[in-house]
């Protein structure tokens, strides 16, 4: 297989990576969004992964060196990176879906399996919460924690995946009908 790197490609990595560098909401980032919708735009599974996984790489490479070997490398990583993987490869699998039901059913499902997953992990590397059903709840609690101002984690990432989906699947049309208009 042949993973061309484009400009386009090149400069979805790039953006997709500062997002999550740059101050933003917790978990208000477009990874999610680029993983699915990369993963229903792909032309094969090892495609629908790349993006968004060397986005992921770059950008907790940068956290690292910008605040902290902790935020490059942590306990939880394969656990984040292997959601991100079956996102894309759920993406992967929704190809034919309707694009409004790829980015409602499609997002509403990564974000809330990301948060499931991801949240697991953080419980069952212990040290936080007790290993018990309520150690679980609790910090599957502490997830859904509003933060002030700046929504919670489970509701972040359900909406910025709404968001920044919406934004991949309709610009491609739009500017494709803006260039057509100014033929």
């Amino acid at each position: 297989m042949n993973l061309r790197l484009d400009r386009t490609t090149l400069m979805t990595i790039a953006v997709v990576a500062a997002f999550r560098v740059i101050p933003h909401w917790p978990n208000f980032t477009p990874v999610m969004a680029i993983a699915l919708v990369g993963g229903a735009l792909a032309a094969d599974r090892l495609r629908s992964l790349f993006v968004p996984l060397v986005a992921m790489i770059l950008s907790d490479l940068a956290l690292g060196f910008i605040m902290g070997a902790e935020y490059a490398i942590h306990a939880t990583q394969p656990w984040v990176y292997g959601s991100v993987a079956a996102i894309a490869l759920a993406g992967h699998a929704m190809r034919s879906w309707k694009p409004s039901s790829l980015v409602l059913a499609g997002g509403t499902l990564s974000a809330v399996g990301f948060f499931l997953v991801t949240n697991f992990a953080v419980w069952l590397n212990g040290g936080f919460y007790p290993m018990t059903i309520e150690g679980l709840v609790a910090c599957y609690a502490a997830g859904l924690a509003f933060y002030r101002d700046a929504g919670n984690f489970l509701l972040n990432g359900v909406v910025s995946t709404w968001l920044f989906a919406t934004i991949i699947v309709v610009a491609p049309a739009v500017l494709r009908k803006t260039a057509g208009a100014t033929r």
